[in-house]
C-alpha cells in the first residue's frame, strides 16, 4: 500500500447459481480501478435476515455501507464512485 490510500470496502450480496451474481463478480474482477477496493462476497443463503432482505434482488453491491448497484454493475460508474471515495479518504 505504498500509495498511502486506504482501499474502499465493497460488499456484494449474492448466492450460488445466480448468473447475474457471477456476471457482477466478473465485472468487479476486471474493472480498471480494481486496485482501489477490497471485495467481500456474502452468500445471502447463509443468513435468514439477508435472504429476507435481498431475496431475488441480487446481486446487491454496497460501497462503504451505501447500496450502489442492484442486478448489474456499470463498470465506469463503479470506478467513478470508488475514485471519489478513495480521494476523499486520503
Amino acid at each position: 500500500m505504498g500509495s498511502g490510500r486506504r482501499k474502499v470496502r465493497v460488499v456484494m450480496y449474492a448466492k450460488p447459481g445466480c448468473h447475474l451474481c457471477e456476471e457482477a463478480e466478473r465485472v468487479l474482477a476486471t474493472v480498471e480501478c480494481a486496485d482501489l477496493f477490497e471485495l467481500e462476497i456474502i452468500n445471502i443463503e447463509r443468513d435468514e435476515e439477508l435472504r429476507r432482505r435481498y431475496g431475488e434482488q441480487i446481486p446487491v453491491i454496497v460501497i462503504e455501507g451505501t447500496k450502489a448497484f442492484t442486478y448489474r454493475v456499470d463498470p465506469r460508474e463503479f470506478c467513478r464512485q470508488l475514485r471519489r471515495l478513495s480521494n476523499r479518504a486520503r
